[in-house]
C-alpha cells in the first residue's frame, strides 16, 4: 500500500492550523471565509490520501466531496474579496 500525500501528521498540523484560523478569522468577511475554506479543502484532500482510505473508497469520497464543495466556497469566497478590493481601489478618496 503507497502513500499519495502528505503523513498523518502533516494532517494534524493542518487541522490544528485551520483550528486557530476558525478562532482568529473574521468568517463575515468574504476573504476570512475564503481562508478558511482553502484550509478545509486541504485537509480533507491530505486525509483522502492518507493509506487507510486506500481501502475505503466511500470514505474516501466522501472527504473528496467535501474538498470539492470547500474549493467551491473559496472560489466564490475569493471572488468576492476580489471585487470589494478592486471596489474599494476605484473608490474616489
Amino acid at each position: 500500500m503507497t502513500q499519495t500525500g502528505p503523513s498523518v501528521l502533516e494532517a494534524d498540523a493542518l487541522e490544528g492550523v485551520l483550528a486557530t484560523a476558525l478562532q482568529r478569522v473574521d468568517r463575515r468577511e468574504a476573504l476570512g471565509e475564503a481562508q478558511v475554506a482553502v484550509l478545509e479543502a486541504a485537509v480533507n484532500i491530505v486525509r483522502a490520501g492518507q493509506p487507510e482510505f486506500a481501502e475505503l473508497p466511500l470514505e474516501r469520497t466522501e472527504l473528496l466531496r467535501e474538498a470539492l464543495g470547500a474549493v467551491r466556497a473559496a472560489t466564490v469566497a475569493t471572488g468576492v474579496a476580489l471585487t470589494y478590493a478592486h471596489q474599494t481601489v476605484r473608490r474616489p478618496g
